[in-house]
């Protein structure tokens, strides 16, 4: 996600003064195939989930993530932040939730329960273990009710976005991990599967979706597409009846920007092109035949999802193209390079935040150098540093921290984004241009579909033959002092 705000305001400062668990490359993946359709705000649907243990552990359950019941009126926490709530909440609080009717496997129904530390985990007890390189094909029938929020699952006047619409499989780290959706943040961790989804909705809508659109077929006022995409983290949709969109074709790809409210619209497709061809370079091939660049409600500056990335309509001119370079790095810097984002958010967002430094170094035309954007950066720091200093007379600089640490979103923001970008940056200065570079690229493709660990980033790099342990710890642990 791109905290936009933030970063234009450090621009205005500038100016003014481990282990890995996770997906397989090989052809044995999960494997989701999704019927739903929409009606109204109330999204009804079945998912029939082949999982592979792709473990060491025979499993005797699954536990699957319901990031729908976030919004449930008494959740334990609000997946909105304070100060967002006017905002996010326009037509005033309104609710959603994701209730599961029924699950079943080999057409016998099977136990399940609701669990989690805020309701938000299906539980499916097996009728036996899944052992290690088996499959086993388990049936969820689901309904998921929408809130009326600008967020990343919900509706609005213009607007539907559908991230984590379905159960998700959670995550596998030394056991399936439960993810809480807190409001700092991006609240996810999931592996790599292979999806199928046919969706059904009003045939006024223009979707917009994480997979390849194979066919569209329209009876009455309903239309359903059938879409695919392999090797993916999870699948999103963005719905309108208001889009306009553009596509370019010329990397290969096919991409695509759906926009209502851009007086520019080519710029902002070019900032999406540009930075895939400039990432494709320096970091390692875009695996997926689509990419969506879509413009939507959103109270952050942008979101990110597999081929497809949310970008807030209510930015700032000056920081759009920002935004869409931004969520562009994360196809490389969390899409195909996992993480943990709740264990370590820092991974992903610093590396897709210096992503946008490359960027602009790469393209004089924007006026942009490497210099002022880190300038900014370490300005933003410094402030941040003062005024928790200040606040609370002492400043918490450790970056290995769970998003349920961080005392607000200005804390995160800082050791999320700005001090991991100051971080790559002084690393470049240290082992030089080709080193580090080398490092970005060997990163990529060693950990390609899968989920890295801090230990893992710091792994690449030494067997590239660099000694940068104790330079990434002192950033990790908070003592460099910048």
């Amino acid at each position: 996600m791109k905290r936009a705000s933030v970063i234009f305001i450090a621009l205005l400062l500038a100016v003014c003064c481990v282990n890995f668990a996770g997906c397989k490359k090989a052809d044995k993946l999960t494997e989701y195939s999704i019927r739903c359709e929409l009606s109204g705000n109330v999204l009804k649907g079945q998912e029939s989930v082949n999982f592979y243990n792709h473990t060491e552990t025979a499993l005797d359950c699954l536990k699957f993530n319901l990031f729908g019941n976030a919004f449930r009126k008494d959740a334990k926490y609000s997946p909105i932040g304070a100060q967002y709530v006017n905002r996010a909440y326009p037509n005033g609080l309104s609710y959603g939730e994701m209730t599961i009717e029924k699950v079943q496997s080999g057409g016998k129904d099977l136990q399940f329960l609701i669990g989690g530390e805020d309701k938000n985990v299906l539980i499916v007890m097996l009728e036996k273990e899944v052992f290690p390189d088996e499959f086993i094909e388990v049936t969820i029938d689901f309904t998921l009710t929408l809130a009326n929020v600008v967020a990343r699952t919900g509706y609005t006047d213009k607007v539907i976005n559908l991230a984590s619409f379905y159960p998700i499989l959670c995550g596998y780290s030394n056991g399936f991990y439960e993810c809480v959706y807190y409001s700092v943040g991006d609240p996810f961790f999931s592996d790599c599967a292979n999806y199928k989804v046919n969706f059904t909705c009003d045939a006024e809508y223009i979707v917009a979706s994480s997979g390849k659109l194979l066919s569209r077929k329209v009876e009455g006022t309903k239309a359903t597409g059938e879409y695919a995409i392999k090797n993916a983290r999870s699948f999103a949709f963005v719905l309108s009846k208001e889009f306009d969109s553009l596509q370019d074709n010329s990397l290969g790809v096919e991409i695509n920007y759906y926009y209502y409210d851009d007086s520019a619209p080519e710029k902002s497709l070019q900032y999406a092109v540009k930075s895939m061809k400039l990432f494709n370079e320096k970091f390692g091939k875009y695996p997926y035949p689509t990419y969506a660049v879509v413009q939507t409600e959103f109270i952050q500056g942008g979101m990110e999802f597999p081929a497809l990335v949310m970008i807030s309509d209510n930015l700032e001119p000056s920081a759009y193209g920002e935004v869409i370079v931004h969520e562009t790095a994360h196809q490389w810097w969390q899409s195909v390079v996992g993480n943990n984002e709740i264990e370590h958010g820092f991974l992903d967002e610093g590396l897709a935040e210096y992503s946008v430094v490359i960027f602009y170094e790469n393209y004089p035309e924007y006026n942009l150098t490497r210099e002022l954007l880190i300038d900014s950066s370490q300005k933003t720091y410094k402030v941040f540093c003062s005024v928790y200093d200040k606040i609370y007379g002492k400043v918490n600089t450790v970056m290995l921290r769970s998003l349920k640490d961080f005392t607000s979103e200005y804390e995160y923001v800082n050791m999320a984004y700005i001090k991991p970008c100051i971080m790559y940056d002084m690393l470049r200065q240290t082992i030089g241009d080709k080193a580090f570079f080398n490092g970005l690229k060997k990163y990529y493709k060693q950990y390609s579909f899968l989920n890295a660990t801090p230990d893992d980033l710091v792994g690449v790099f030494e067997k590239c033959g660099t000694d940068t342990n104790g330079f990434f710890y002192s950033f990790f642990e908070g003592k460099v002092i910048i």
